[in-house]
């Protein structure tokens, strides 16, 4: 199985985010499909050429949830009350 990648990432101030897009190995959505890898620092972080993925998912509520790992093709991380979610999230029927 392939690690899901991040697509898109609005979280302009985070300090994994280049043009709109995540640069770390993988990020980990928290309980409440929250980016709890979310973090601000100057200068920014993380490597032009990795392309970011989810490495966990603890939102168990998520229809893409199998077993913890993220089965979505592919994520969207955006900003939310001030603070990073996925936007790809879909609540199990």
């Amino acid at each position: 199985m392939d690690m899901t990648r991040i697509s898109a990432c609005s979280m302009a101030q985070c300090t994994y985010n280049q043009d709109n897009r995540c640069h770390t190995h993988g990020i980990m959505v928290g309980p409440h499909a929250e980016c709890s890898t979310y973090t601000y620092c100057n200068p920014k972080a993380g490597r032009a050429e990795v392309k970011g993925g989810i490495g966990a998912c603890l939102a168990d509520e998520c229809k893409f949830n199998e077993s913890l790992e993220c089965c979505a093709p592919d994520v969207d991380v955006h900003d939310h009350s001030a603070h990073a979610d996925c936007r790809t999230f879909q609540a199990r029927a």
